[in-house]
């Protein structure tokens, strides 16, 4: 390797090699493409992690909970992040270019309560949080699920912002999430772009939960019928929410079963139905190396005059 000459780090100010950096999903080594050198940047190697709208949040989350109810993990904290990333989409936001708004009023909801009965802590994982409704969720406060889950815990050691990120550096591999989620820092003092996104109704929602924690599911509340009922689904979906949380999950599709749409022809496909209810599993960055690809192919045919 070729004798690398010193820079001045953009850190410490003085004047050193390049670190050596090492891609976390490919193993790949390569020099810094910033002046930065190696101590410093050992130190804010998991900068974008914690600086990301996910590490925002999860640090708010955090101090919530305690150290034994948290993600063992790192693969339990990619589930967390999939889930997180699943809800943002669901809710849906739209800016003016000055406030920001959601299209749809959800919240992760802990499904054992994160303040349960006799010091117990509902965790902090993808199978004991549930996208609903605020207002259910605000409602029910930490009203107990009707069986055992085994989701909640004893309480552990509080997590403040003063232990927080020395307990994920032990816990997660930071890098390699940060880098498979594209996490990028959030940008400060910078003019608020004008934008909106649907979001997920609360029907659809609804059946893509249930489906996600095991249920069997493979309808959605539809128009024609809802009107049978005198009800709108999304009226009907907030009763089923209600009844998976104060009830159970059993008996919440159980009364789901209740508004399947009888006459095929009348509502949607079951492809169609079976497209809504599935989940985006791709990582970030694997469609990016896909996008990627697709590009330099489409370049590399256009070259050759096809």
């Amino acid at each position: 390797m070729a004798k690398q000459r010193p820079v001045t780090c953009r850190e410490c100010g003085k004047r050193r090699v390049k670190a050596l950096t090492i891609n976390p999903i490919t193993g790949k080594q390569r020099r810094s493409t910033i002046n930065i050198c190696q101590d410093c940047h050992s130190k804010t190697i998991d900068y974008k992690f914690f600086s990301s709208s996910f590490g925002q949040w999860l640090r708010r989350a955090f101090q919530r909970q305690c150290t034994n109810s948290i993600p063992k993990n790192t693969n339990e904290l990619r589930d967390l992040i999939y889930l997180w990333k699943f809800y943002r989409k669901a809710c849906g936001f739209k800016s003016d270019g000055e406030v920001v708004t959601k299209t749809y009023d959800y919240q992760l909801c802990h499904i054992d309560p994160l303040k349960g009965e006799n010091g117990l802590v509902g965790k902090l994982i993808s199978t004991n949080l549930m996208i609903a409704p605020a207002q259910l969720n605000r409602e029910l406060s930490n009203l107990p699920f009707p069986y055992n889950t085994q989701q909640s815990v004893q309480k552990g050691e509080e997590i403040t912002d003063d232990n927080f990120k020395e307990i994920c550096r032990q816990r997660y591999n930071l890098p390699l999430l940060a880098a498979e989620f594209c996490m990028i820092p959030q940008k400060k003092n910078k003019a608020l772009p004008v934008f909106e996104s649907l979001g997920v109704d609360v029907q659809t929602t609804l059946s893509k939960e249930l489906k996600r924690l095991g249920f069997p599911v493979d309808h959605i509340i539809e128009e024609s019928v809802s009107h049978k009922h005198n009800k709108t689904p999304e009226a009907i979906a907030l009763d089923i929410f209600d009844t998976f949380f104060k009830v159970g999950g059993t008996l919440a599709v159980s009364q789901l079963n209740n508004y399947r749409e009888s006459n095929d022809e009348d509502g949607l496909s079951k492809e169609s139905i079976k497209k809504l209810l599935e989940y985006d599993y791709t990582l970030p960055s694997e469609k990016l190396r896909l996008s990627r690809e697709k590009r330099k192919q489409k370049d590399y045919w256009e070259d050759i005059g096809f």
